[in-house]
């Protein structure tokens, strides 16, 4: 896990869109809500939440999706690539000091394995996890 302060970026799928961090995420799990499905087209999303003041860069051209999250209680607004669509990060209501990033969009895994599963009462049931995993949120 990348705990020195050394700086990631994570890219959309076409390259032009990042978002770049100096520090290891506050927050590291998969969460299994039907958006998070949806947004990623998967099982699950692999989400990463950061301190704001960590990230040093959003670069290109996004563009917004917002709505109220019901069974949450929270607003969000999920930053996507113009050109290829990937969503690259988000920010929630409930959380306004941390920004979101997918995980997957981070080259080589930095940070190492999640360490939670999030909304574990939707997953679905072929999905296995590691019995370490803290489940929040269920």
């Amino acid at each position: 896990m990348n705990t020195s302060g050394e700086a990631h970026t994570a890219r959309c799928a076409c390259g032009a869109c990042t978002i770049t961090v100096t520090a290891p995420p506050q927050l590291h799990g998969v969460c299994h809500c039907d958006h998070c499905k949806q947004r990623t087209g998967s099982a699950f999303g692999i989400s990463m939440y950061f301190k704001r003041s960590d990230v040093a860069a959003i670069e290109g051209d996004t563009k917004v999706y917002a709505f109220h999250h019901e069974r949450q209680n929270h607003d969000q607004e999920r930053h996507f690539c113009a050109r290829c669509g990937t969503t690259l990060y988000w920010t929630l209501s409930v959380l306004p000091d941390r920004i979101g990033i997918a995980g997957g969009c981070f080259d080589g895994a930095p940070f190492g394995e999640p360490n939670m599963s999030v909304t574990h009462g939707k997953k679905f049931g072929w999905v296995g996890l590691p019995d370490a995993w803290r489940v929040a949120m269920d």
